[in-house]
Formats: structure tokens, C-alpha cells, sequence
């Protein structure tokens, strides 16, 4: 093998390389996807399970078997796309532990060529034959893994039918339509459309690098790699970065497009909508319109004026909430207050001092406690925090110190504290201590 084609080998097989990275990443893309549209099923079926105890509460025998039939096929559809989801990460794993192997021999076959160059006391011819050998050992194994990796991707991304997926996800969405109104539907279109439209914004050119604001700054909106302010700042339009950091105070005029995490131990002011890949908040965030992000945590204030979207959520500092809640799950222990829904898969709320309030809990498990403290005092007759709702649905609802109107589950306990107009169950309901319920019946 001569120095040339030794080298156009060399540039092909890093083509390849190259090749097989872009695939793994729309691997992960395609995971994200999948990950959206199980969380749009999770909300469909959340809803129809609201819809089935309202169902069974009225005996509309009819509405009730359309409802469970949906139900069924949402399962099905869960299931199937919980083994794409399953298989489309051990690949992902499986490669990238296999992109590890590859990089590794193309750094040692990097080092047989700088190895080749230097002839040191052998001759040069047997310095050639020998460099020749290590070079052809190496590009064979090279070639063997790489084959290997782009058949391993290749075969999980072909069976995985993303576009069919989409077909049943928007199918089942628009059953959810027909029968009880499209609520769901909407809501998936609408984080889908949200989706593509922030993707589309980080793929426009025009991005400027890393900014870091110490002192007093102005800065124009458009497109940044990372943002760093400890000092005083103001964007004057819509932001578009992939990481967003703030420790001192941060102000932007438009909305803020993150697809990386937002870190904040300052103040964030946004006048639009925030868009992050993760939030973690210790100070103080205000954002006028809709919240929509991965993870977030919030150990400070948290105050949105629309929507807040999130997968997992814990808030153990204040949160204000004009709209609507969605989540995985749902964890706050800090003062709360939710003008809308709370609509999560768990719904874990600690009451602190004070009272919390919200409009509507919806979720598979719903738990509302006291500290042990909380519950000292209330034994004694003092004033402790309580959360007023006017209804909470749940597979299995858990409450304590709770003023609502009604409440309807599988499952339910109610516990001190709690003064309850209307209990509706289907399997259990337990009423323990100082608990006021008006009315319990089974449905």
C-alpha cells in the first residue's frame, strides 16, 4: 500500500466515522421523539380515565365500552412503542460503546503512520514492509468494526418505522377526538408544531459563540452557543443558545429558546415563552408566557404566566402557576398555587404554611401531606398550611389537610385535616380522624 492510497484509505474510513455519527445522532433524535410521543399517550390516557369515572358515575353503559375501547388501544399503542423506545436505547448504548472501539483504532492506526514516517537504524524497505503490515492489520480491523457498527444501527433504525409510528400516534389522537372532544389531540399537535418550530429556529446560520456577560450589557436577540451572566442584562428580541446560565440578573424582551439545560441562582425575567431542554432554578424566574422543558427543579420562585409543560418536576421553593400543569410526575414540598390543572402521573404535594391552591388534580397517584410538624400543630388546633382544590381524580388519591369539593378514585384515603363536599370510589374509601367528607359513595 503506497503513502496515497494508504492516505485516501485513511480519509475514506474517517468519512465513515463521520457517517456514523451523524446516524447516531438522529438515533438520539429519533429517541426524543419516540419519548414525546409516549408522553402524548400517557396525557390521552389520563384523560379517558377521567372520562370513564364520569362515564361509569352517570351508568352510560355505551360511553363507558367506547371509553374502554380507546383505553385498550392505547395500551396496545404504549406497549408497542415502549419496545421501540426499549430496543432504539440498547442500540444507542450498544453503538456508542462501539464508536469507543473504532476512535480508539483510528488513533492507533494514526500512531503506525507517524511510526511509518520516523525509519530510526532499520533500513527504509524494512521499515516500509513492516509499516505496511501494522498499516493493513490496522485498516482491516477498522473495516471490521465499522461494518459491524453501521449493520448493528442499521438494523435497529430499519425496523423501527418511524413514520408508521407517527401514523398510529396521530390515529389514536384523532380517535381521542371523536370521542370525547379532541383535548389530547390538540395538546400533541401543539407541542408537535412547538417542537418543529424551535428546531428549525437553532438550525438557522447566524450563530455568534459563547457570550458572557460581568458588568451592565445589552445585548440583540438571534442565535448563541452558550450565555453566561453574573452582572446585569437585557435581550432586546427572541433568543436562541444552547445554554443559558444566570447568577446575576437576566432579563429577555422576547422568548427564550433553549435546547440545552437553563441554570439560574439569580433573577430570569422572560416576557415570552421559555423553551428549555432542562430548568434548574434557585432564584428567582418569572416567565410571562408559557414554560415548556425537560427536568426541572426549582428550590427558589417560580412564576409562569401561561402553561407549564415538564417531565419530571419537583418545586420545594414558591410556585405560581396561572394555567395549566402537565408532567411525568409532580413533586412539591414550597408554597403552591396552580390557577388550572395539575395533571401528572404521580402528584406528590407537601403543604407548607400557609394555604396552597389549585384548580384540579388529575393523575394515576395522587398523595397531598403534612410534615410531621405540620400535623403536631394541627392536632393542637393551630393554623397549618392546607391545599384547596375544587376536584382531584386519581387511581389511588391519598390526602391530608385537604378543603375540596369532590373528589373521585379507586382507591382513596382521607385523612385529617380535610373537609371534602363529595367522595366518589370504586373500589375503597377510608375516612380517618378529625376528616369532614359530606358525602361518600360508590360509583
Amino acid at each position: 500500500m503506497n503513502p496515497n492510497e494508504m492516505n485516501e484509505k485513511f480519509d475514506d474510513l474517517t468519512a465513515q466515522v463521520d457517517e456514523m455519527n451523524q446516524r447516531l445522532e438522529d438515533a438520539r433524535e429519533e429517541r426524543g421523539e419516540l419519548l414525546r410521543q409516549r408522553f402524548d399517550l400517557k396525557e390521552q390516557r389520563r384523560y379517558f380515565r377521567a372520562q370513564l369515572r364520569e362515564a361509569k358515575a352517570e351508568g352510560n353503559t355505551e360511553r363507558v365500552e367506547k371509553i374502554e375501547s380507546r383505553l385498550d388501544e392505547l395500551a396496545e399503542q404504549l406497549e408497542k412503542l415502549d419496545e421501540q423506545i426499549d430496543s432504539l436505547e440498547n442500540a444507542i448504548d450498544e453503538t456508542s460503546d462501539h464508536m469507543d472501539d473504532i476512535m480508539d483504532q483510528v488513533d492507533d492506526l494514526e500512531s503506525t503512520l507517524d511510526e511509518t514516517s520516523e525509519p530510526g537504524e532499520e533500513t527504509e524497505a524494512e521499515t516500509a514492509a513492516e509499516g505496511n503490515d501494522k498499516i493493513t492489520a490496522a485498516m482491516e480491523k477498522l473495516n471490521s468494526l465499522l461494518t459491524k457498527g453501521f449493520k448493528k444501527m442499521a438494523d435497529t433504525i430499519e425496523n423501527i418505522d418511524f413514520e408508521k409510528m407517527g401514523e398510529n400516534v396521530q390515529s389514536a389522537a384523532n380517535k381521542a377526538y371523536r370521542t370525547v372532544g379532541g383535548v389530547a389531540s390538540d395538546a400533541a399537535r401543539n407541542l408537535d408544531n412547538a417542537w418543529n418550530e424551535a428546531k428549525e429556529s437553532r438550525e438557522q446560520p447566524g450563530g455568534i459563540g459563547d457570550y458572557r456577560i460581568s458588568g451592565s450589557s445589552t445585548i440583540d436577540g438571534g442565535c448563541y452557543n452558550r450565555i453566561t451572566a453574573s452582572g446585569s442584562c437585557k435581550v432586546s428580541s427572541d433568543l436562541v443558545c444552547r445554554e443559558l446560565r444566570v447568577s446575576g440578573s437576566f432579563r429577555a424582551l422576547g422568548g427564550v429558546d433553549c435546547n440545552g439545560p437553563v441554570r439560574t441562582t439569580g433573577a430570569l425575567h422572560c416576557a415570552g415563552d421559555l423553551l428549555a431542554g432542562s430548568l434548574s432554578s434557585s432564584g428567582s424566574t418569572k416567565v410571562q408566557g408559557n414554560l415548556e422543558s425537560g427536568p426541572l427543579t426549582s428550590t427558589g420562585g417560580l412564576n409562569v404566566g401561561g402553561n407549564l409543560k415538564a417531565t419530571a418536576l419537583r418545586s420545594s421553593g414558591g410556585l405560581h402557576v396561572d394555567g395549566d400543569v402537565e408532567a411525568d410526575s409532580f413533586t412539591s414540598t414550597g408554597g403552591l398555587n396552580v390557577g388550572g390543572m395539575v395533571n401528572a402521573d404521580t402528584v406528590s404535594i407537601q403543604t407548607s404554611v400557609g394555604q396552597s391552591t389549585v384548580g384540579s388534580i388529575g393523575g394515576s397517584a395522587v398523595r397531598v401531606y403534612q410534615t410531621a410538624t405540620g400535623g403536631l400543630l394541627n392536632s393542637l388546633g393551630a393554623a397549618t398550611g392546607i391545599l384547596t382544590c375544587d376536584s382531584i381524580e386519581g387511581d389511588d388519591v391519598d390526602l391530608t389537610a385537604v378543603k375540596a369539593h369532590v373528589v373521585r378514585g379507586a382507591t382513596v384515603v382521607i385523612r385529617g385535616g380535610c373537609e371534602i363536599d363529595q367522595v366518589e370510589y370504586t373500589d375503597a374509601c377510608t375516612v380517618e380522624g378529625d376528616a369532614k367528607v359530606g358525602n361518600c359513595v360508590k360509583v
